[in-house]
């Protein structure tokens, strides 16, 4: 059987294992505990919360310490409700509503509003009209949950307006604290545990304090203890966070906010559906009650205002994206484009004479290679080889310029007297080669001829002078497979009986030395 590691615990989250043990600890006396006194405990857990934070701000360092001191801050009073809350608790006696404690735990909400507004700000950076608009959605359909089950009951109700007050500003604030939270996880893409755990004190408060008024509200009968036990948890979670080594790390902004998935999708539809069937199942005899429905049908119209808006917000982020991939598409196939000119220029210039254009001797060979292997008597080639008689001293006297009019001069003149299959290279300086495919001796021959004649007419200059060069011809006559080599040797050899025999005339390897000029 393989062996498993079970990774343990860092020594670094020592601290909040160590916090979160205590904590369920108290949490299991709170209940297993029938003496009064026991209502004194939540008073520990929100206590331990400010010194946690304190605690965790010192060590850990967070990149900004305001939503931490806020949410401290916010646990002070929070314990003071909790402690007057609990002395009447052991005393038996009524809590006074609204009394100082409500007080408290409202100034509580107030700091908790603020800590968030702060870390949102930090954490899911700037505002984001996609994420404002999810979590608009969301804090209207709990909204509507809200009024049909806690806000709407409490105004039916016959309790006096002070009170009443005080009662409907709890859920209100939840709502506020609800669309806060709902930011910070739709727009903040890595979640780090520290913001898991502040998302999730988040949740189970609000949780709490819903089951807390909804029972209330409703008259159900449901065990306090269920409640108390939620607010405590939530403490421990808010505490556990500032005490988690990852508070000191930044969270990264969700990339492509405007994007839509599937599950949030699913979660948004369905809170736009909580009005209608609220009205469908006649909630509390919803139907029967004008002001009830105005408000669900107001929350429905709102909702459905809003994922008009997230969907339009879509659709535009969908069309940028096309376009953005279209962009891509254009840039790539130009570049594409641009590489394939690029390929061939420079194969172009790997092969070609970069003054004259023509075909440089690499090219020649591989042509040579493919043509004189299928050489035959009956499929003769012709091979020639020009050097340039004078040409020195036109470089001497006038000039390297002057030299290159000349030699692309000579280039247009020896293509005008070819046949487009045939093939004219510059091998260097003023010397030329012609390879002609499928020609006779006779005809190659002709073409020398025509090939001197070229020469006959003076080279005139851009400046107007004119220069009067000729050329001296070897040729070889292939009538056989042939190697490129020897038959460059053979036309050389040729070219070098013509120069030695004078200027302006040719010679062919395989006959005497004729002056055919």
């Amino acid at each position: 059987m393989d062996k498993v590691d079970v990774p343990l615990p860092s020594r670094r989250e020592a601290a909040v294992w160590a916090y979160a043990a205590a904590g369920t600890a108290v949490i299991v006396a709170y209940l297993v505990t029938s003496s009064a006194a026991r209502y004194m405990l939540p008073v520990v857990i929100s206590a331990s919360v400010v010194f946690a934070i304190v605690v965790g701000v010192i060590r850990n360092k967070p990149p900004s310490v305001l939503p931490w001191y806020l949410f401290a801050a916010a646990m002070a009073p929070f314990a003071a409700a909790d402690t007057i809350w609990g002395l009447y608790q052991v005393r038996g006696v009524e809590v006074p509503f609204p009394g100082v404690a409500d007080w408290l735990y409202l100034g509580t909400y107030l700091l908790f509003t603020a800590g968030l507004v702060t870390l949102a700000r930090e954490q899911a950076g700037r505002l984001h009209w996609a994420g404002l608009l999810d979590a608009g959605i969301v804090t209207l359909g709990a909204g509507t949950l809200s009024w049909a089950f806690i806000i709407a009951p409490y105004l039916r109700s016959e309790m006096s307006a002070w009170p009443l007050a005080m009662t409907i500003v709890y859920p209100v604030t939840d709502l506020v604290l609800l669309s806060i939270a709902a930011r910070l996880m739709f727009t903040t893409g890595t979640r780090t545990p520290s913001l898991i755990l502040v998302i999730g004190w988040l949740l189970v408060l609000l949780a709490a304090d819903g089951l807390y008024y909804g029972t209330l509200a409703t008259e159900t009968v449901i065990p306090e203890d269920v409640a108390e036990v939620g607010w405590m948890v939530s403490s421990l979670l808010l505490g556990a966070a500032a005490l988690h080594s990852s508070v000191a790390r930044s969270t990264q902004v969700a990339e492509d906010q405007e994007k839509l998935p599937r599950r949030r999708l699913s979660i948004l539809i369905a809170l736009i559906l909580m009005g209608p069937m609220i009205v469908l199942v006649n909630v509390d005899g919803i139907r029967d009650q004008p002001l009830n429905i105005t408000v669900v049908v107001g929350l429905m119209a709102s909702l459905s205002l809003l994922l008009l808006l997230r969907i339009a917000f879509l659709a535009q982020y969908a069309q940028g994206r096309a376009t953005e991939a279209r962009t891509h598409a254009e840039a790539l196939s130009a570049s594409l484009q641009e590489q394939a000119e690029l390929q061939k220029q420079l194969s172009y210039q790997a092969t070609h004479d970069p003054l004259t254009g023509l075909a440089n001797r690499a090219l020649l060979n591989e042509r040579l290679e493919s043509v004189l292997g299928r050489c035959s008597a009956v499929s003769p080639s012709g091979l020639l080889m020009l050097d340039l008689d004078g040409f020195k001293d036109v470089n001497d006297t006038l000039g390297h310029s002057a030299g290159d009019e000349v030699l692309v001069d000579v280039a247009q003149r020896l293509t005008a007297r070819v046949r487009k299959q045939d093939m004219v290279a510059r091998l260097g300086g003023d010397e030329f080669a012609l390879l002609v495919d499928g020609v006779d001796e006779s005809t190659l021959h002709d073409n020398t001829r025509r090939i001197l004649d070229a020469f006959k007419d003076p080279f005139t200059l851009a400046h107007g002078h004119a220069v009067h060069v000729t050329t001296s011809v070897g040729a070889r006559s292939i009538t056989r497979p042939t190697p490129p080599s020897e038959a460059l040797r053979d036309a050389d050899t040729a070219l070098y009986k013509a120069k030695t025999a004078g200027k302006n005339q040719a010679a062919f390897f395989e006959s005497p030395e004729r002056d055919i000029s």
